[in-house]
């Protein structure tokens, strides 16, 4: 809360959305805008709701933590990585949640970009001991 900037961002969180959808609306019209802000919101919402609902009924615990949280690897799939949940339960400040090389997480790739191009910077990882079975 100490920056203005995200001080401004929680009270003008609509204004970039609403000037999306004004710019979807008069290039391309109402198809557009449904396209382009109604459904991709709709679809954003359900995959974060699946992330908090599925990974914690359904899936593997890699990591012995407080909760119910389970990798699955088809929600990791559907939301870009976000499904490998017992991992960022046991390692919350990484930006890696695939520790595996076979648990794809687009998401991290993105981050890994955005640090290569000097615009991401202290990025954490987890410290994890390579387990054997893997």
């Amino acid at each position: 809360m100490k920056d203005g900037f995200y001080r401004r961002l929680l009270s003008w969180w609509f204004l970039p959305l609403v000037a999306t959808g004004v710019v979807l609306g008069v290039v391309g019209g109402a198809g557009w805008v449904m396209w382009g802000v109604f459904l991709r919101v709709t679809l954003g919402l359900h995959a974060t709701w699946l992330v908090n609902s599925a990974t914690h009924m359904w899936g593997t615990q890699r990591f012995a933590t407080r909760d119910d949280s389970r990798n699955n690897w088809w929600v990791a799939l559907l939301t870009f990585g976000e499904g490998w949940h017992n991992n960022h339960h046991a390692h919350p400040r990484s930006a890696r949640h695939g520790l595996r090389w076979y648990e794809v997480d687009v998401n991290w790739w993105g981050i890994r970009a955005l640090e290569l191009l000097g615009v991401a910077r202290s990025v954490k990882l987890a410290r994890t001991p390579r387990d054997a079975a893997d």
